[in-house]
């Protein structure tokens, strides 16, 4: 006498009410979800930041090595990042002392002390509009651009199957599947299963289970009756 004495009953999942309550009332991981948010909110305005200060840095030295003028400064503070150095100056131009702020590159972890001497090019008609001589747009920027670009995708991939998994769980027909094969993966298993659909199209597919499964063990499955493909355990 088979173990399995219900067709409807799966492993505690009746199958017939399962794909009655079609369309299911599914929500997102509250942990994900925040997560998500928060690195879309926080990539986007830390590589916009980063790109503006370089944008507006490098129109700035194209403006001054056309008109600007050379003097002596002196640099007042001076602290050390993964961006360079962030420098406080002062120089003196028509009699009159005039200070700016700026993010040098620096060699070999070296960066400017107070009392250093640095060139500065300032616009004649309006000294406020100043740089150090040889700032540069610092190429090492471009990994936090790739960066944020690649975490961007990572959270974009995330946010489509989740949509995509919240989609199958809402929608999904059960039905019962039959375990094919099974086989560690670290701390959890890869269940390997076959099911019919409604138009007794033959399907196979697989997912990752807390628990081992024997061979020929009766499973639900939920599938897209849009497109069979998809499909999981149930619940996942």
């Amino acid at each position: 006498m088979s173990a399995y004495k219900n067709d409807d009953l799966i492993s505690g999942v009746n199958v017939s009410e399962a794909s009655a309550a079609i369309p299911r009332s599914v929500g997102f991981d509250g942990a994900v979800q925040w997560f998500l948010v928060l690195i879309l909110m926080v990539v986007p305005v830390a590589a916009t930041s980063i790109a503006y200060n370089d944008i507006k840095g490098s129109y700035l030295r194209d403006i001054l090595r056309r008109e600007g003028f050379e003097a002596r400064g002196e640099v007042v503070e001076s602290s050390a990042s993964r961006e360079g150095a962030h420098v406080s100056y002062r120089f003196s131009a028509d009699g009159a002392f005039y200070t700016g702020n700026a993010i040098m590159a620096t060699a070999h972890y070296r960066f400017p002390a107070p009392g250093t001497q640095i060139s500065i090019r300032y616009l004649p008609k309006d000294p406020r509009v100043n740089q150090p001589g040889n700032w540069g747009w610092d190429a090492g920027h471009i990994f936090y651009y790739l960066f944020g670009l690649a975490i961007l995708a990572a959270a974009g991939t995330l946010i489509v199957q989740a949509f995509r998994a919240r989609k199958l769980a809402r929608l999904g027909f059960v039905v019962k599947g039959r375990v094919t094969g099974c086989a560690p993966d670290r701390n959890r298993f890869t269940v390997y299963y076959k099911f019919s659909t409604e138009d007794n199209v033959e399907i196979e597919g697989s997912t990752g289970m807390p628990e081992e499964c024997e061979v020929g063990m009766p499973i639900p499955i939920m599938y897209l009756r849009t497109n069979p493909e998809r499909n999981d355990y149930y619940p996942s």
